[in-house]
């Protein structure tokens, strides 16, 4: 139920004598500002409402993007046999249209020539040209299997590999775009082309300098703008390493390569030991 609150200042009496020692008529608590006093008070309250609508402004923006990071959908959308797809992500409308499909890989369907149109309520419509799109299927087939995210990079790569990610992986407040595009990553790992959000274009545009940074490496997680990396080679050689995003550069951060054979080898603890990761400064901007 609403409610209405209001003051009530106390009754005096406009006969009041005048008090004896000053000459002045006693001060009521209902006696009007005069306006060169309002407009003092108006002027001193003008900054502080100015401030307090810019903090406003400042935390529904926070609001809102921490909204859409914690937000999760996925989707279950397969091309058809010509290759064509439509995928919703929420607001977000992802068609694909290739030269057709391949089930060549036991559980993975590759698009060939992809012409990949996406758009959201923040992002004016776009289409992107790939090779190839690489999208996971279930076996048996009748079996649903999630083909896409949206949501925080720090669930992506959790459970399951999916065709396209849309996530804000550089922690900007805009959402980007992940495809899966190939096999590059550590004995056939999904490898992926990145599409990070430009703000003046307002467009979507591919980032070539991340990929050649994940060359050979299969992807763990994207964690605040931090993409961890592994590969292993042979029996033996093993590696890591942590790139950083801000904006629209990359940089390897930290990195360590290792053997778990012969006179160098490292196992147990040290394999699991993180004190490599230690960052001396945050990605450049």
């Amino acid at each position: 139920m609403k409610t209405e609150n209001s003051t009530r200042g106390r009754a005096t009496d406009a006969r009041a004598p005048a008090d004896a020692k000053n000459g002045h008529p006693d001060r009521r608590d209902d006696h009007p500002l005069r306006p060169g006093c309002w407009r003092a008070i108006l002027f001193a309250f003008l900054p502080l409402a100015a401030l307090s609508g810019c903090n406003s402004v400042a935390k529904a923006r926070i609001d809102h993007i921490q909204g859409v990071a914690s937000e999760q959908r996925w989707a279950e959308d397969t091309p058809d046999e010509s290759g064509f797809m439509e995928m919703r992500l929420g607001d977000a409308a992802i068609i694909v249209q290739s030269d057709g499909c391949s089930d060549r890989m036991i559980n993975r369907l590759i698009c060939s020539n992809v012409k990949l149109t996406i758009s959201t309520s923040k992002l004016r419509r776009q289409t992107l040209l790939l090779p190839e799109v690489w999208i996971p299927i279930a076996i048996p087939p009748d079996r649903p299997v999630r083909t896409g995210f949206r949501g925080s990079s720090r669930m992506a790569f959790q459970d399951e590999w999916y065709g396209f990610i849309l996530s804000d992986i550089n922690v900007d407040g805009y959402e980007d775009l992940v495809v899966w595009s190939g096999p590059d990553g550590t004995y056939g790992d999904p490898s992926y082309t990145y599409y990070l959000y430009d703000t003046e274009t307002r467009r979507l545009v591919e980032n070539k300098a991340l990929a050649k940074l994940m060359e050979g490496n299969s992807l763990s997680r994207i964690v605040d703008g931090r993409l961890f990396a592994w590969y292993r080679s042979g029996p033996c050689d093993r590696g890591e390493k942590l790139i950083g995003i801000r904006g629209h550069g990359a940089e390897i951060l930290a990195r360590r390569d290792y053997t778990t054979c012969g006179e160098h080898a490292i196992e147990g603890k040290d394999i699991s030991d993180k004190s490599w990761m230690k960052l001396e400064e945050e990605p450049k901007k």
